[in-house]
């Protein structure tokens, strides 16, 4: 493990050359790091480095600068005088030599500004593809070649497989936040990557730790490492006060509001788990007056970068994101930083809270604690073996249910493992379950509810009328009436039967039609025709009746209501019976007859029944 002092230290001290040392006091770099003085005499040896250091510390400078001192030129440098036409002719769709590997577009935007600043000096060509943008414009960058390519892992796996991007002049490959990488599941990108890389290379891998259960996946990368480890990752910056803020889940969004406007919103980060509840966040904070920006994987590359602009120009108060900010983003003067969820791993928390209080600058921090929270608070503590100070909420509202955090407690000496993690989540999980069982829980109103209700109360009292009750929720779609639910009545009307589909008729064309369907009338109209006999006629006469029977007509009364029978007794009483004529309209069974009419014309003949269309729908 390299270690070295940082006392009397200088970057000139470390091996550099005069050209980077010019780009050094260009970029207002005065002494090196403890991760730059550690890493970066490795780094010109030619060694492979495995570099574990807190967020914040200089691990950008750390590899580009010695890295780009000896880095050779794909893209041949401009001469003075010298058109830059010629220069990328000469390297059309080489390189490149250096390949940069980051996790989020913004740590990608970030290296790429250091490396311009450093480039200004060397004459390198730094090209950067991320995600969000097009790919025509990072096609045609490539393909005129460059000595320096930064890049998200899906973004250039995509260009491998169009075929736009060759590594086969890879000298040197950076992993940067190699662990944050694996957890965002970038694993089998970073293979792909590495597996078109040349096999003799250099590989520098840095990580906000070393833990073998973290970034144990890729440290087969690197041959004979170099380790630097400056800082373990449960340190927290000096600088940053730490605060804690129990509420309940009801209170939690409201506590929010008010901390802001009770502390000033301005220069403020407030982090959340998901990309749904930051957009939710914003627009909760911008319906009470604070100006938000928002950043969350969703959002294109334009919007996170005029989000970021903003903030640092102060256009926006508070910025509202998820983890992709926490890492390695340096954003000056952020005066305090809000977890408005407790982050799911603990490491999480240490890089939240260390966007606020950097390069020596003081801040603080506080995190909301919902009785959901509290293990995963508690398993932050352990981690850095110290507690945060309980919030002065002072009038803000906390919440009934709001848990309980003893000022006096002491951290757990070490931070269970993931299985217990999983084992005490299901036994909260069956808890939580067990109390459902037990005593449902009752929605309660919201306060605003209660006091529009008290309002409406009063002036109904006022006016003499009695208070109004809350509505009962209505049952989507038809309700189905049973049997011995419909047929109790108290009036003639109110146990009127719903008309049949011959008394329908009649009302439509007339009563002639009305007794279509008849047994009488289906006697009459075999007279007629002479060409049905009398024991056809008869029969006739009882199928009309069974049917008329079916569909609640013939020779039941109209005065009681139809019996059902047990398989539809659900059914409304104004739907039609598929068995009968109050059915399917389709085929000579139901609708329309598409025969002719028996009712008799002028001439004797018969004649089509009015309407009808002749029998065509």
């Amino acid at each position: 493990m390299s270690s070295i002092e940082q006392n009397s230290v200088t970057f000139a001290d470390l091996g550099l050359s005069e050209t980077v040392l010019a780009a050094v006091a260009d970029m207002g770099y005065e002494e090196p790091t403890p991760v730059q003085a550690a890493a970066i005499p490795e780094v010109l040896a030619g060694r492979d480095l495995l570099a574990a250091a807190q967020t914040g510390t200089g691990k950008t400078a750390a590899f580009l600068l010695p890295v780009m001192d000896r880095l050779p030129h794909v893209v041949p440098p401009v001469k003075k005088g010298e058109r830059g036409r010629r220069r990328r002719n000469a390297a059309k769709g080489r390189g490149p030599a250096m390949l940069v590997i980051t996790p989020t577009r913004e740590l990608a935007q970030q290296i790429e500004e250091v490396c311009r600043a450093i480039a200004a000096r060397t004459g390198h060509v730094a090209v950067t593809v991320v995600g969000g943008v097009g790919y025509v414009p990072q096609k045609q960058a490539l393909a005129r070649g460059c000595d320096i390519l930064v890049a998200t892992p899906g973004r250039l796996v995509d260009l491998i497989d169009q075929e736009s991007a060759n590594l086969d002049e890879v000298g040197v490959l950076v992993l940067d936040e190699a662990d944050r990488m694996l957890d965002m599941g970038f694993l089998p990108q970073v293979r792909r990557i590495v597996d078109a890389c040349r096999t003799e290379r250099q590989t520098l891998l840095f990580s906000a730790t070393l833990d073998e259960s973290r970034v144990g996946a890729i440290t087969d990368l690197v041959r004979d490492p170099a380790r630097v480890e400056i800082a373990p990752v449960t340190s927290t910056a000096d600088t940053v006060d730490q605060y804690v803020l129990p509420v309940s889940l009801d209170a939690k969004n409201g506590a929010l509001t008010a901390v802001l406007k009770k502390e000033g919103p301005e220069r403020a980060i407030v982090f959340v788990r998901t990309k749904r509840r930051a957009d939710t966040c914003a627009r909760r904070l911008g319906r009470a007056g604070i100006t938000c920006g928002t950043i969350h994987g969703d959002r294109s590359q334009a919007q996170r970068e005029r989000a970021l602009q903003e903030f640092r120009e102060g256009k926006v108060q508070v910025l509202v994101a998820t983890d992709v900010l926490a890492r390695g983003i340096d954003i000056t003067d952020v005066r305090y930083v809000v977890n408005f969820d407790v982050p799911e791993e603990p490491t999480d928390y240490i890089h939240r809270i260390g966007r606020t209080g950097r390069a020596g600058e003081e801040g603080w921090s506080l995190t909301f604690v919902t009785p959901d929270d509290v293990d995963e608070f508690y398993d932050i503590e352990a981690l850095m073996g110290k507690t945060a100070d309980l919030y002065d909420a002072g009038d803000i509202r906390c919440g009934e249910e709001a848990p309980e955090v003893d000022p006096d407690r002491v951290p757990a000496a070490h931070v269970p493992s993931k299985k217990a993690k999983k084992r005490r989540n299901q036994r909260a999980k069956k808890a939580t379950k067990r109390e459902r069982v037990r005593e449902p829980r009752q929605r309660a109103p919201r306060q605003r509810d209660i006091e529009r209700r008290a309002a409406r109360d009063a002036a109904r009292e006022a006016a003499g009328e009695a208070a109004s009750r809350p509505a009962a929720r209505k049952r989507p779609g038809r309700v189905r009436v049973h049997a011995e639910e419909g047929v109790a009545a108290t009036s003639p009307a109110e146990t009127a039967v719903p008309k049949n589909r011959a008394e329908r008729r009649a009302e439509r064309f007339g009563d002639a039609s009305a007794h279509r369907g008849r047994p009488e009338h289906a006697e009459s109209r075999a007279a007629r025709s002479g060409r049905k006999g009398a024991s056809r006629s008869s029969n006739a006469s009882e199928v009309q009746g069974r049917r008329s029977t079916r569909s609640g007509a013939g020779a039941r009364g109209r005065d009681e209501a139809p019996e059902r029978t047990t398989r539809d007794a659900w059914r409304n009483y104004d739907e039609g019976d598929s068995h009968g004529r109050g059915g399917k309209r389709s085929g000579r069974a139901g609708g329309r007859d598409n025969r002719t009419s028996m009712r008799p014309t002028s001439s004797g003949r018969a004649g089509r029944r009015p309407g009808d269309r002749g029998g065509k729908r």
